[in-house]
């Protein structure tokens, strides 16, 4: 990509903006697009009517090694398109309004949404990470919220059908979901978490000519560090649908989501072959519906099979 972001328009007059990652982060572009969204509305620049202009088409002619260029990069980005999917996900039986009512912080329901899919569809857990803003730190970007937390795990077995968990149990557990959750947004907003200091505990001793340390050659930090699931949010009013994220393991998930007034949605990518995409998308939404009967005090256990 030749530049920072890319305006996109279709023709029926919807937009999208792609932007390259390592300049800045989703709040940032977010908040240039609110603006660039809020001018427009205001002042309406263009307006029909009015005398009209002739267009003259300008044909550009490419030769030699640009051309040569342009079409290696047409069959690298052609190659990376066709191995690479997104499916958007849209769940409307519930939002962030019946999830305060509930007592549960919206994001935690969305991470939630988010792992028990993973459990139904793998059987276990994987690394996890959510980005968190750090910028009320100077020059500061984003840490990792480590989403997939020990309640969260024991909340999405709980759910199913062959755990002896009740209703009571299983709301127990979510709110104690919740409450974690918060601790480690805060945590992470906060400059309390340890990702991005391992991160430049590492980089700072390569420079300085040091081999790999321990740490980093134990097993569990190869586990950690494979992102099987990796997550982020952001919202605006100008943003009609929602953040597209993109898959950083080939046998991972891209999440991006927004948990709305009134629904959930998240677009789904990965790369290509996946043999579990479909199985997943699906079990995003046996999970939302799972947990809309939770909120609403439904024995649903009695009536669904997992």
């Amino acid at each position: 990509m030749d530049k920072s972001f890319s305006l996109i328009v279709s023709e029926n007059g919807r937009a999208a903006v792609n932007w390259e990652h390592s300049w800045g982060d989703g709040a940032t572009i977010m908040e240039m697009l609110q603006n660039v969204h809020r001018d427009y509305c205001e002042h309406r620049p263009v307006i029909g009517g009015g005398e009209k202009c002739d267009v003259e088409r300008v044909d550009v002619r490419v030769e030699g090694e640009v051309r040569n260029d342009l079409d290696a990069a047409k069959k690298s980005f052609e190659h990376a398109a066709a191995t690479y999917d997104l499916k958007p996900f849209v769940y409307e039986g519930f939002g962030k309004e019946d999830i305060k009512k509930f007592g549960m912080s919206p994001d935690s329901v969305s991470q939630f949404i988010f792992q028990l899919a993973q459990w139904r569809t793998f059987g276990y857990f994987v690394g996890t990470y959510e980005s968190c803003s750090t910028a009320a730190f100077r020059s500061g970007r984003t840490e990792t919220i480590r989403s997939c937390s020990s309640e969260m795990a024991a909340a999405a077995q709980a759910i199913d059908a062959t755990n002896p968990a009740s209703l009571e149990d299983i709301t127990s557990l979510l709110k104690g979901v919740s409450q974690k959750h918060v601790t480690l947004c805060r945590e992470a907003a906060g400059g309390m978490g340890f990702d991005r200091h391992f991160f430049g505990l590492r980089y700072l001793n390569k420079t300085e000519g040091g081999g790999d340390l321990a740490v980093f050659q134990d097993p569990n930090w190869g586990t950690m560090g494979n992102i099987r699931l990796s997550t982020s949010t952001v919202g605006a009013p100008c943003l009609r649908d929602f953040l597209c994220f993109g898959a950083v393991s080939p046998q991972g998930f891209g999440l991006g989501y927004l948990m709305d007034k009134s629904q959930f949605g998240a677009a789904v990518t990965c790369y290509l072959p996946n043999d579990y995409y479909n199985t997943y998308f699906d079990n995003l939404g046996s999970a939302c519906e799972d947990i809309r009967a939770v909120m609403q005090g439904k024995n649903f256990k009695e009536s669904r099979k997992i």
